[in-house]
């Protein structure tokens, strides 16, 4: 029995699945216990001697950690909540643990085919799991749908509104696993994705969807199979319209232009409100912000007359670049834009054509697209996903130049 759990084989199969736990296990908290074993791990390695970093990867995270680090850091000074500020301030160095961990296991413990089958496994699980609460009303775990505001699916996420935002962010990878097995897997799983992000009702997610599948036949020159994802996503929307009325609406949001300031602001659910909030928290403090994580505190004093939410029922930007132009100011920004441009200067370099059908690179797009009004880039459960996302884009980079 000893021998079988110690069997390298064995060990390497338990290694890619746990690096993989930081999306198969977003449902169970937030990834956040293996978030934390990972750091653990990386404090092994570290004193053991098995990873240093001198390693290209983790030098070029480490500036990418740097460019985050800095501005978090002088926010302080004006931050308008402390405590937060430092608790964040704290955190982010512990991710260099998390990249070395990562790093490590990649390079010596992981299969890159078997990662690919645990994200598919489990994106298709958590839509399984949605269909059965959506026909019977309750998931396999006994959760129902979304209690706030009419029928939204939630799978296994229970009362947040996440498992549209993986599925459409994983996209890229799904697209890129199933390519091999041909474009008929491809359409039935994009069926069946589209029909359960549209479930969720949140706007947002099915505009990622729909960019990721954009990007994804652009990228890999099949602009002409586009066209037959039409009548899959027409199938998928009208079987969503008539399963909840709240779906139903979020579609017909997107068939009129608004022309008005309230009509904008009804359309992105009065996110209109908390960014001009956000505006006013950058003119008054433009260099540093008012505070990493200090958003929801600041919010009363710079709120715009009629503004219908309060430091009460607000807690972040709804906008991983407005955040952070609120929270550090255009040290903040400066900051982001050189991770964004070294981003694309190291994939450009290496990967030269092959940037745009990297699927990392894909999903840092839709991470990073303007329009989108993304989660927080600083969330405990959202962090993760994106540091994993930039150290297997790293990896890639790494590999390319290597070879």
């Amino acid at each position: 029995m000893m021998k079988v759990l110690k069997s390298p084989q064995l060990l390497t199969y338990l290694s890619t699945i746990f690096v993989a736990a930081t999306f198969w296990a977003q449902p169970l908290s937030g990834a956040r216990v293996p978030t934390v074993l990972m750091m653990l791990l990386g404090v092994g390695l570290l004193i053991m001697g098995k990873i240093s970093f001198n390693d290209s990867r983790l030098k070029r995270f480490t500036t990418i950690m740097a460019l985050f680090f800095v501005p978090a850091c002088l926010s302080l000074i004006n931050s308008y909540d402390p405590e937060g500020t430092l608790k964040l301030i704290v955190v982010m160095p512990l991710f260099l643990l998390f990249a070395a961990a990562m790093v490590y296991l990649i390079e010596n413990k992981f299969i890159p085919k078997l990662f690919f089958y645990v994200i598919v496994v489990a994106a298709s699980f958590w839509m399984f799991d949605g269909i059965i609460q959506l026909i019977y009303g309750t998931d396999l775990f006994g959760i129902p749908p979304w209690p706030n505001d009419g029928i939204r699916i939630v799978g296994p996420f229970g009362e947040r509104l996440r498992m549209g935002l993986f599925l459409s962010i994983s996209l890229p990878l799904v697209l890129f696993f199933l390519k091999a097995k041909g474009l008929i897997w491809q359409l039935v799983y994009l069926a069946f994705a589209l029909l359960l992000i549209m479930l969720t009702g949140v706007r947002t997610d099915m505009l990622t969807a729909l960019i990721a599948i954009f990007i994804y036949f652009i990228a890999n020159k099949k602009a002409k199979q586009v066209f037959l994802l039409i009548p899959v996503l027409l199938l998928a929307g009208f079987v969503a319209a008539n399963s909840s009325s709240i779906t139903d609406s979020k579609l017909h949001s997107f068939s009129s232009v608004p022309s008005t300031y309230q009509e904008w602001n009804l359309l992105s659910s009065h996110r209109l409100d908390i960014w001009l909030t956000a505006k006013n928290m950058f003119m008054n403090h433009p260099i540093i912000g008012v505070g990493e994580k200090s958003f929801a505190e600041a919010y009363d004093t710079y709120a715009t007359e009629g503004n219908v939410f309060t430091s009460q029922s607000v807690y972040h930007a709804h906008h991983p670049i407005i955040s952070i132009a609120a929270e550090s100011g255009l040290v903040g920004l400066l900051g982001l834009f050189t991770i964004l441009t070294l981003l694309y200067k190291w994939g450009r370099c290496a990967l030269k054509d092959e940037l745009w059908g990297n699927p990392w690179f894909q999903i840092l797009v839709l991470i990073f697209f303007p329009i989108q009004s993304m989660p927080l880039l600083f969330n405990i459960w959202w962090f993760p996903f994106i540091a994993m996302t930039m150290l297997f884009y790293l990896n890639d980079i790494d590999k390319a130049l290597k070879n």
